[in-house]
């Protein structure tokens, strides 16, 4: 049985800031940045090179804090993003679509 070729996470381009996740993938994978906005999250999703691919709002299944440590979870994608945080999984939903 082959095992899948998962992409380990790249160098953070120079264009992000120092506190975007990677979420490896299969042949692939993605940068996540989070920002608070009031209530909810805007999340941009970029490229292993950091290439700007979506932007929206979301907001979270559960408490979620920006300040504690978490990590990128699938499945996360522009419409849905997963993270654990504190031993649960949070999901978080579009709530509005910028881009």
């Amino acid at each position: 049985m082959k095992l899948p070729k998962i992409l380990l996470q790249p160098k953070l381009p120079e264009s992000l800031p120092e506190h975007a996740k990677w979420l490896s993938g299969e042949g692939a994978g993605s940068w996540f940045v989070f920002e608070k906005a009031e209530n909810n999250y805007r999340i941009t999703r970029y490229s292993p090179k950091g290439k700007f691919e979506c932007e929206n709002m979301f907001t979270c299944s559960e408490k979620f804090s920006l300040e504690d440590n978490f990590t990128m979870n699938y499945p996360s994608h522009c419409s849905k993003v997963t993270v654990i945080q504190d031993n649960l999984s949070l999901k978080f939903s579009v709530i509005d679509r910028i881009n």
